[in-house]
């Protein structure tokens, strides 16, 4: 990294557009390898133990409505 920091610093800015054609290549093929799919900032696992979490939830609450308003008995 330093190095090719070093090198930039040297060379004279007449780059040629077979140069930039290539860097613009290689930064293409570098943001298309590391491609994460985050959601709201969470990961696939965490995404899942929400939805399980919200599921639970709504049908302990469901089921305690019912039994509130005696629409099931035990």
């Amino acid at each position: 990294m330093l190095d090719d920091l070093r090198r930039a610093a040297g060379d004279d800015f007449d780059d040629s557009p077979e140069e930039k054609i290539f860097d613009a290549d290689r930064s293409n093929s570098m943001s298309e390898e590391k491609v994460d799919k985050v959601f709201l900032g969470m990961t696939a696992v965490e995404r899942m133990f929400l939805s399980i979490f919200l599921f639970m939830c709504v049908g302990v609450l469901g089921l305690a409505l019912l039994i509130a308003t005696g629409r099931i008995a035990f």
